[in-house]
Protein backbone atom coordinates (compact mmCIF):
# COMPACT_ATOMS: atom_id res chain seq x y z
CA UNK A 1 0.00 0.00 0.00
CA UNK A 2 1.32 3.29 -1.22
CA UNK A 3 0.21 6.30 1.05
CA UNK A 4 1.57 8.72 -1.63
CA UNK A 5 -0.56 9.22 -4.20
CA UNK A 6 2.13 10.99 -6.76
CA UNK A 7 4.40 8.23 -6.37
CA UNK A 8 4.34 6.49 -9.32
CA UNK A 9 7.42 5.94 -10.26
CA UNK A 10 7.47 9.36 -11.81
CA UNK A 11 10.53 11.69 -11.04
CA UNK A 12 10.25 15.26 -11.18
CA UNK A 13 12.70 16.84 -13.75
CA UNK A 14 15.73 18.11 -12.92
CA UNK A 15 16.15 21.85 -12.45
CA UNK A 16 17.97 24.18 -14.12
CA UNK A 17 20.85 25.48 -11.84
CA UNK A 18 20.23 28.85 -9.98
CA UNK A 19 22.90 31.41 -10.56
CA UNK A 20 25.05 32.37 -8.05
CA UNK A 21 24.56 36.23 -8.16
CA UNK A 22 21.10 37.68 -7.38
CA UNK A 23 19.28 39.07 -10.18
CA UNK A 24 17.99 41.87 -8.37
CA UNK A 25 21.76 43.35 -7.92
CA UNK A 26 23.09 45.09 -10.72
CA UNK A 27 25.92 43.38 -12.07
CA UNK A 28 29.46 44.84 -12.24
CA UNK A 29 32.08 44.07 -14.57
CA UNK A 30 35.04 43.12 -13.64
CA UNK A 31 37.33 45.75 -13.96
CA UNK A 32 36.68 49.32 -12.96
CA UNK A 33 38.98 52.06 -13.75
CA UNK A 34 39.96 54.39 -10.18
CA UNK A 35 39.44 57.64 -9.99
CA UNK A 36 41.83 61.07 -10.22
CA UNK A 37 41.51 61.31 -6.51
CA UNK A 38 42.07 57.63 -5.52
CA UNK A 39 45.12 57.56 -7.79
CA UNK A 40 46.45 60.86 -6.48
CA UNK A 41 45.64 59.69 -2.30
CA UNK A 42 47.31 55.83 -3.75
CA UNK A 43 50.52 57.62 -5.11
CA UNK A 44 51.19 59.94 -2.15
CA UNK A 45 50.67 57.04 0.53
CA UNK A 46 53.59 55.35 -1.83
CA UNK A 47 55.88 58.08 -1.52
CA UNK A 48 55.32 58.51 1.94
CA UNK A 49 55.61 54.82 2.73
CA UNK A 50 58.63 54.41 0.37
CA UNK A 51 60.80 57.68 2.61
CA UNK A 52 59.87 56.39 5.80
CA UNK A 53 60.92 52.86 4.68
CA UNK A 54 63.88 54.75 3.61
CA UNK A 55 64.42 56.42 6.66
CA UNK A 56 64.39 53.52 8.66
CA UNK A 57 66.52 51.39 6.63
CA UNK A 58 69.45 54.60 6.75
CA UNK A 59 68.54 54.52 10.56
CA UNK A 60 68.88 50.29 11.06
CA UNK A 61 72.26 50.28 9.03
CA UNK A 62 73.55 53.50 10.61
CA UNK A 63 73.79 56.19 8.27
CA UNK A 64 75.40 54.52 5.17
CA UNK A 65 73.98 54.14 1.48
Amino acid sequence: MNNRPNDQGQRTPPQAPRPNYDPAQPRRSGYQRQGIGEAMAKSFIRSIASSLGRILVRALTGGRR
